[in-house]
C-alpha cells in the first residue's frame, strides 16, 4: 500500500478516535443540562385548584348554576333567589340563578379558582380575584350581557345538567388535598405520563409512567409562565370530576399520606436513553466505526499493531 493511501486511513482511524472522545463529552453536557419533561395526567377527584395567570381569558358555560355574590348583580330581580331557598350558606352572601340556557362566564385576569364535588352530587366552584382586580363578567343570552361579578363569586350547582359541565383552563394545578380529619375532598385515582419530545410522527416517546392513590396530591405548574393546560368535566352520572392536564415541567410534586412526597422526574439514565440527539449521533458515531471495522483488513498488513502504527515505525 503506497504512503498517501496510509496516510488517508490514518486519517480516518483518528477521526473515529476524535468522534469517540467528542461523543462522549456530548453525552456528559447533555446529561447535565437540565430537562423539560411533557407530562400529561388523568385523574378522578373531589376537588382541583386553579391558579388562572394574568391576561389569561377564560370562558365556561355555565348552564344551571346558582351565583352567590357580595353584592348586587346587575340581573332583572326576578331571578333573585329568597333567603330561605339559598343554598349559598350565608346572609352575605345574595343568590341569582337563571332559568334560561346559554349562561357564559368569562374571566379576564389572574383568580384563584377551586371545584369540589358535594357530597349530595353536586358542584361548587369557588372564584377569587387577584389583588385589585376583578373576576370577569357573567352574560345570559338575549336577558343579560356583560354583568360585572366583583371580586369574589361562590357558584353552585346542586344538580349537575344532563350535558355536563366542561372547564377548559390554563394556570397552575393542584389535584386532591392533604389528607386530614377536615378536609373531604381529596384525589380518587388517576395516571402520570411522561414524555419526551422526539422525531417520530407524533413528536413525543413515553418515558415512563406512575399511577396515583387514594388521597395523592399532586401540583403542576412553572412560575417561569409556561402554564399547563387542561380541562375538568363534570357528569351528573359520576361523583368525581374528572380533569386531564398537560404541560411542560422539569419535575412533578406528589405528596402522598404518610411520607414526605416526592418529585416525579426521570434519572439521568431514561433522560439519555430518550434523548433523539444522543440517539442520532450515536448512530451516526457507531456506523462511522463500523465502516473503519470492515475496511480495516484491506490495510498493509504492517499496519495492524495499532501501537507501531501509532508511533509511525514500519
Amino acid at each position: 500500500m503506497s504512503k498517501a493511501r496510509v496516510s488517508k486511513w490514518r486519517v480516518l482511524v483518528a477521526l473515529m478516535f476524535a468522534f469517540i472522545v467528542a461523543y462522549i463529552g456530548f453525552v456528559l453536557w447533555r446529561a447535565l443540562v437540565p430537562a423539560e419533561w411533557e407530562f400529561s395526567i388523568e385523574a378522578q377527584t373531589e376537588v382541583a385548584e386553579i391558579s388562572l395567570p394574568p391576561q389569561a381569558r377564560t370562558q365556561w358555560q355555565v348552564d344551571g348554576v346558582v351565583l352567590c355574590a357580595r353584592g348586587n348583580l346587575e340581573l332583572p330581580d326576578e331571578f333573585r333567589m329568597g333567603s330561605s331557598a339559598s343554598p349559598c350558606g350565608s346572609r352575605a352572601w345574595r343568590a341569582y340563578r337563571v332559568p334560561a340556557p346559554e349562561q357564559v362566564l368569562e374571566l379576564g385576569g389572574a383568580a384563584s379558582v377551586t371545584l369540589n364535588r358535594l357530597p349530595e352530587g353536586g358542584l361548587a366552584m369557588s372564584l377569587r380575584a387577584a389583588e385589585d382586580q376583578t373576576l370577569g363578567t357573567f352574560s345570559v343570552v338575549g336577558i343579560a350581557d356583560d354583568v360585572p361579578l366583583g371580586e369574589a363569586l361562590n357558584l353552585i350547582w346542586m344538580e349537575i345538567p344532563a350535558q355536563s359541565l366542561t372547564f377548559p383552563f390554563s394556570g397552575a394545578t393542584t389535584l386532591g388535598r392533604a389528607v386530614g380529619w377536615s378536609n373531604v375532598g381529596m384525589l380518587r385515582a388517576g395516571t402520570v405520563s411522561i414524555y419526551t419530545a422526539d422525531e417520530s410522527a407524533d413528536k413525543r416517546t413515553l418515558v415512563d409512567e406512575t399511577t396515583l392513590m387514594l388521597g395523592d396530591q399532586i401540583r403542576l405548574g412553572d412560575a417561569s409562565g409556561s402554564w399547563p393546560k387542561g380541562f375538568a368535566r363534570v357528569s351528573a352520572g359520576d361523583d368525581v370530576m374528572r380533569v386531564v392536564a398537560f404541560g411542560r415541567a422539569d419535575r412533578l410534586r406528589i405528596d402522598r399520606y404518610g411520607e414526605s412526597g416526592y418529585e416525579l422526574k426521570p434519572g439521568r439514565f431514561r433522560k439519555l436513553a430518550s434523548d433523539p440527539r444522543v440517539a442520532f449521533f450515536g448512530s451516526l458515531l457507531a456506523a462511522y466505526m463500523t465502516l473503519i471495522l470492515a475496511l480495516q483488513p484491506f490495510v498493509d498488513s504492517k499496519y495492524k499493531g495499532f501501537g507501531k502504527w501509532i508511533r509511525g515505525k514500519d
